[in-house]
């Protein structure tokens, strides 16, 4: 990982709701459902919910060691898996592994990706040729994100965290991935292009 680039112009921001294409959430929530595979029910009509998955079969092509913000002794391993474009949305694939002082060692506490984010989430990528900053899609109330108060794990034990953005325009090869405004970015993070039918 290299360091965050300096002097920037502000980017534009486009979200799921802001791309003046309203297909985009509901692509999204059909990508979102036919990728995960699990739903919160099997009421058609309900979203489809993220879930966590064994983290064992990723391998990250990027990985450092963070401070988890706003803690002095805490800290997480975030490890960049995998950033693949299919349709109109980016899946972004991040394992997070924490490490938390713990006073009980031996009743391991279980860490929600809400804590190792130290109480923040605003994921985002950065389109540097076109500076243009993507959020997170979103539905009504709903981030097509892993829920990051419900998606725990024990201290050492690594959790797969993905969210979904919008396509970057141009199908730029590279983009840059900030997960926390605390944290650098991971730079020129490789775009993976699946194939359009």
């Amino acid at each position: 990982m290299t360091s965050p680039r300096r002097h920037r112009p502000q980017p534009a921001v486009l979200t799921g709701g802001h791309l003046g294409r309203p297909t985009v959430v509901v692509a999204a929530a059909v990508v979102l459902g036919l990728a995960l595979g699990g739903c919160s029910g099997d009421d058609p009509a309900e979203a489809p919910t993220p879930v966590v998955v064994g983290a064992t079969e990723y391998e990250p092509i990027l990985e450092t060691r963070l401070p988890v913000p706003g803690s002095a002794e805490d800290e997480v391993t975030v490890g960049l898996v995998s950033l693949v474009a299919e349709g109109s949305t980016v899946e972004l694939r991040v394992l997070l592994t924490p490490h938390f002082v713990e006073d009980d060692p031996d009743r391991p506490e279980e860490h929600s990706v809400y804590d190792m984010l130290g109480s923040h989430h605003d994921p985002w990528l950065l389109d540097v040729g076109s500076l243009t900053r993507y959020d997170v899609v979103s539905a009504p109330g709903k981030d097509m994100a892993t829920d990051v108060v419900y998606a725990q794990t024990a201290n050492g034990h690594p959790l797969l965290y993905q969210a979904w953005f919008p396509r970057p325009e141009g199908d730029p090869a590279t983009v840059d991935v900030r997960l926390h405004d605390a944290w650098p970015a991971f730079e020129d993070v490789p775009v993976t292009w699946e194939a359009t039918e």
